[in-house]
């Protein structure tokens, strides 16, 4: 009869890379009163799979505009553009499986124009569907900084099942 941890491991390719694209929502308007509460947002992570555990490392770098001025003879539209880089990690459950679900968090800054730098950190849990989709749900806080919910979709290169 095997263990737990035997029938859990389920080995993966090591390095995973993936494109979202999604809505961001925050909650503040942290250095602009004209700012609106949505906007969307774009990112991109790079991802290293440990064999011995079902966790990943890695290293994601968004950004997120919103709309800040709208007007409307003839329509003008001004926007804020924000980057955040991160640190990140994910515990997975069942891990190289048609659906897997993962919990983790980052850590990082946002950068606010070019001169205000800001510490954030982001919990997030997702799932993965078919190694390759994935829908993910993260709040990126930080003194001072912004309070935004993140939900992305994205597409996955690499981290399937090892057959």
């Amino acid at each position: 009869m095997c263990s737990f941890a035997q029938r859990q491991r389920v080995e993966v390719q090591r390095i995973e890379w993936s494109m979202n694209f999604g809505a961001s929502f925050f909650r503040d308007r942290f250095y602009d009163s004209r700012v609106n509460d949505e906007g969307y947002l774009l990112d991109t992570e790079l991802r290293y799979n440990f064999h011995q555990l079902p966790m990943d490392v890695g290293l994601m770098l968004s950004y997120d505009r919103r709309i800040t001025e709208y007007r409307n003879e003839y329509y003008s539209v001004s926007w804020n553009d924000n980057a955040t880089f991160m640190a990140v990690s994910d515990y997975n459950f069942r891990r190289g499986r048609a659906v897997s679900c993962f919990a983790g968090v980052g850590v990082g800054f946002t950068t606010y124009g070019q001169d205000e730098h800001k510490f954030c950190v982001m919990p997030r849990v997702g799932m993965e569907f078919l190694n390759f989709l994935r829908v993910t749900a993260a709040y990126q806080a930080g003194v001072g900084a912004k309070q935004n919910l993140n939900i992305t979709l994205g597409l996955v290169i690499g981290g399937y099942r090892k057959r």
